[in-house]
């Protein structure tokens, strides 16, 4: 597959899609050479399914996302500081593009409340409306082909290393700047800061268009705000849903009445004169400017970043719903491409816009020809024609809307959650420490700024966990003292069972995940700790049914401390250990039948392990019972010859031949050797003898 292995998506009807047909292509070149064409253009895929049943849905749904997303359209280039006509203009070209590349079949492109806060945030430097939206445009066309790379290279791994208890701080502490970047309009002028709280004018605060306009905005967020619970209620009238769908609509076309019909002195701020007319496709100013590149780079890659992360989450969702399969690297290509060809038409960064793919599912779009195309072409007919419809439309009408859509993306939850954890150690706690760092970045030093506290955090927890393995220590539940009947009998973490029983003589330990050259030394060292702690310590038994993979330093790691633990008369047993990794823990530690690695010992369950250091022999004591028995067994021959040598020592033994010197004191010594042969002792007790 040229296109990481994504299989044609499935055609749907909302939430119960059509499944393709099961027809294999022949495996020929030209059969090989269509399966490419079909993953790299899922529109080939699709398409040729398509039943014009499936119209009237697209159609519905499609209109339907056309008149939400010309509201937000302009609320989100509000956000991006550039002109508000450029958001439309990112409406039109780019849904076109994610439907012949895209593999989502729900999913609706345009702008989005995030990425358009951060694309403001990277232009905020630059005076001059127009200047600023001829940089967002250029940046579309950066983020589209920092995303087109990425895709063709097969790097969608990189953003994975997004924590994602920090990227919930940064996005809660995003969401809270941009409600605080709308009191502006939503009050229909300045607000005092902290920068200048002593010296504001407050007297011009209180004038009638701004009361005006703040008494609007309350009632515009209570409007938004209970049809946004009508469309979520599962007991509302159907047609009270429907009508909660265009929610934006209705506060648009509210504002435009009720600017229109009060006096100019009351009167609040509103959009104004808007150029009507298609937009020019042409190349970006300052597509060839490196000065240029090189100042918006940077934020050229986060907002790249953030486009992937949010719009291959909300597709993920509601593919997972519908029954068929995404491919990131589609993905990455269709966003990356539909983002270049949005930059010749002016268009911001764009996204998919969760709320809107909500809306397409919701409505029974069928196709991205409902998702993307139709709304598409009815933003284009209103840019044509009816762009003088929004010259009425009050600027906190479009504050309320981003307002209302800024409040989702905050995950208060998370942070709940994260405050009702309440477990025995503070390192197990961390999340919430990294959720408030990341959050307090962002709303402090900005969102750039956080986002970069987030991944560095994000990396510091990778770092750190292989570093620090996840070392427990093993003890038996007795039957008695568990509350589920499945865990009786059971080898269980210490820490997690406090009636749980350790076994006096063998420590059990189990790690949880691989075992590297990073954190080998730590876990020997929890080894030895934990081996050291109780004298009547005879082995260690090693669960490695949670350690996935060893690498060679790990295990020459092992081999040392096998030897510093016989070194003491302690056994290192395996127990559990993956089929895969058996021939390799063997070749390393040199092969089974040997002291280090005993016969069958890979293949051994926890209580077979722990019965087999129990039953063991002391190698130790092994050694000084054969010293014993050869000393003994020499002075035997010499007492015979010294009888034999000497003939009247002969009167005093009765019978030579039988019984000896050496004999008598073989026999006295017939307890402490059988002590010996038991193995049970650890050597104090060989002194006596």
């Amino acid at each position: 597959d040229a296109l990481g292995g994504m299989q044609a998506p499935l055609l749907g009807s909302g939430k119960a899609p059509v499944k393709q047909d099961s027809s294999v292509l022949p495996q020929t070149a030209q059969g090989k050479f269509l399966k490419s064409l079909k993953s790299a253009v899922p529109l080939l895929g699709w398409a040729p399914k398509y039943q014009s049943s499936m119209l009237r849905g697209d159609l519905v749904g499609g209109v339907t996302l056309g008149l939400v997303l010309v509201n937000q359209s302009f609320a989100h280039a509000s956000l991006c500081r550039a002109p508000l006509i450029h958001g439309p203009y990112s409406c039109l070209l780019p849904p076109v593009v994610y439907c012949f590349l895209g593999s989502c079949m729900h999913a609706s492109v345009g702008t989005g409340a995030l990425v358009a806060l951060l694309t403001g945030e990277a232009v905020a430097h630059i005076e001059g409306i127009k200047e600023r939206g001829e940089a967002c445009a250029l940046l579309s066309v950066m983020v589209g082909l920092i995303l087109f790379v990425m895709g063709v290279c097969r790097l969608s791994f990189l953003v994975r290393f997004f924590s994602r208890v920090a990227l919930s701080g940064f996005i809660t502490g995003s969401g809270v700047l941009i409600c605080f970047a709308q009191l502006k309009d939503l009050t229909g002028g300045s607000v005092p800061t902290l920068h200048n709280f002593l010296t504001f004018d407050y007297g011009g605060f209180v004038t009638p268009a701004r009361m005006m306009t703040t008494f609007t905005s309350v009632f515009m967020l209570f409007l938004l705000v209970f049809l946004k619970r009508v469309k979520k209620s599962p007991t509302a009238h159907p047609f009270l849903k429907a009508i909660a769908q265009l929610k934006e609509l209705i506060v648009a076309v509210y504002g435009v009445l009720l600017t229109a019909s009060v006096p100019a002195e009351y009167r609040p701020p509103h959009v104004g004169e808007c150029p009507s007319g298609l937009p020019h496709f042409s190349a970006p100013v300052g597509l060839l400017d490196q000065a240029r590149w090189s100042a918006l780079l940077p934020s050229a890659v986060t907002i790249a970043a953030c486009v992937f992360i949010s719009s291959f989450a909300g597709a993920k969702k509601f593919a997972m719903k519908a029954g068929y399969t995404l491919s990131a690297t589609n993905e990455f290509v269709a966003m990356g491409l539909a983002n270049v060809a949005g930059g010749f038409t002016g268009a911001v960064p764009t996204q998919i816009g969760l709320s809107r793919t909500a809306i397409s599912y919701e409505a029974g779009t069928h196709s991205p020809f409902g998702a993307n195309i139709m709304p598409a072409l009815f933003i284009g007919v209103v840019v044509a024609f009816f762009t003088s419809a929004f010259f009425y439309v009050p600027r906190c009408a479009l504050a309320s809307i981003i307002v209302v859509a800024a409040t989702s993306l905050c995950d208060w939850e998370m942070l709940g959650m994260l405050y009702k954890l309440h477990l025995n150690a503070w390192s197990s706690r961390r999340a919430l420490p990294i959720w408030s760092i990341a959050f307090a970045g962002t709303l402090l030093l900005g969102v750039f700024s956080g986002l970069l506290w987030a991944t560095a955090l994000s990396l510091i927890l990778i770092l750190k966990d292989s570093v620090l393995p996840r070392v427990y220590e093993l003890a038996k539940l007795p039957k008695d003292c568990a509350v589920n009947p499945y865990e009786a009998d059971q080898w269980v973490p210490v820490a997690s069972y406090e009636k749980a029983q350790l076994d006096p003589e063998v420590v059990v330990i189990r790690v949880e995940g691989e075992l590297n050259f990073a954190n080998s030394e730590r876990f020997t060292e929890t080894v030895e700790l934990k081996a050291t702690q109780r004298e009547s310590i005879r082995g260690v038994v090693f669960d490695a049914s949670s350690c996935p993979s060893m690498d060679m330093t790990s295990l020459l790691t092992l081999k040392d401390l096998i030897s510093a633990l016989q070194s003491q008369n302690m056994a290192f047993v395996f127990a559990n250990v993956l089929e895969g990794k058996r021939l390799r823990i063997a070749g390393v530690l040199g092969g089974l039948q040997t002291d280090q690695l005993p016969q069958h010992s890979l293949a051994f369950s926890i209580d077979q392990a722990v019965a087999f250091v129990k039953e063991r022999k002391d190698p130790m004591a092994q050694g000084k019972l054969k010293r014993i028995k050869s000393a003994l067994g020499m002075a035997r021959t010499k007492g015979m010859r010294a009888v034999e040598s000497m003939p009247f020592l002969s009167s005093m033994v009765p019978n030579p031949s039988s019984t000896s010197l050496a004999d008598s004191f073989l026999v006295a010594s017939n307890g402490s050797l059988a002590e010996m042969e038991g193995g049970r002792s650890r050597g104090s007790s060989f002194d006596g003898v």
